[in-house]
């Protein structure tokens, strides 16, 4: 997907273009970043979950829903780390 014409573009994301993102899941940021409470594309709720997958930016200034990050992650050039660079701080 991930197509210009789809409504999750409409927020003002450009930002994210070429960003490192971190792996982690809802219960992690429920703990360290509950100040983040949607996907910055879909609005995708975060739930207290070690089950829901979410994705990250080093500045941990928004979140990105597991489906989000796989449709966007072409277009904006999204690079995946490995999850141990949380600086949850």
């Amino acid at each position: 997907m991930g197509e210009k014409a789809d409504w999750r573009l409409l927020n003002d994301v450009e930002y994210l273009r070429d960003k490192c993102l971190n792996p982690t899941d809802g219960e992690e940021i429920a703990k360290h970043a509950p100040e983040l409470k949607t996907c910055i594309f879909c609005f995708e709720k975060v739930q207290d979950s070690c089950h829901q997958r979410w994705f990250v930016p080093e500045d941990v200034s928004c979140c990105i829903c597991e489906e989000c990050y796989h449709d966007f992650k072409t277009m904006f050039h999204l690079k995946k780390l490995d999850g141990w660079d949380i600086g949850w701080d």
